[in-house]
């Protein structure tokens, strides 16, 4: 029993030395705050997802490989605005892009997936370097060309 409750304490200690060390918090890695806006072919865009991709973020694990966003009517976006994952963290990502014809479930993407593939993307970021303005993605709409 002694020996059980002795390991715990030790556990106990060095996971409170090895969190501070590591940049983790109870919330995860830090985050750093992603803004910009979206034009589509010269205009505001509203409704555009906005999904960056991690490529190479050292310790990005689960839900922070892929944060995201929707544009306002204005075009503007604020990565991961309302959930617990605010921000991204520190690393290079690929941003792709989506573009829902509505706010509803049954909703089309306008540029028909063209602008959602990763392998495909020309769009590349480092966080916080590139973020720290906000960004602006000029984008045509490959979709209404054909």
């Amino acid at each position: 029993m002694k020996g059980s409750r002795l390991q715990s304490l030790i556990l106990g200690s060095l996971f409170l030395i090895l969190v501070p060390l590591s940049g983790c918090g109870p919330n995860g890695p830090k985050r750093n705050e992603v803004t910009g806006s979206v034009l589509v072919d010269g205009k505001a865009a509203e409704r555009v997802v906005v999904q960056f991709s991690a490529l190479e973020a050292a310790g990005v694990t689960g839900d922070d490989k892929y944060p995201s966003a929707i544009t306002d009517s204005k075009g503007q976006f604020v990565l991961g605005k309302g959930s617990r994952l605010e921000g991204a963290v520190e690393g290079e990502y690929v941003v792709t892009f989506s573009w829902m014809s509505g706010p509803e479930l049954e909703a089309v993407d306008k540029f028909k997936g063209k602008l959602g593939d990763p392998a495909k993307s020309k769009h590349r970021i480092r966080v916080p370097e590139e973020t720290q303005k906000p960004l602006e993605f000029r984008l045509e709409n490959p979709a209404a060309k054909n």
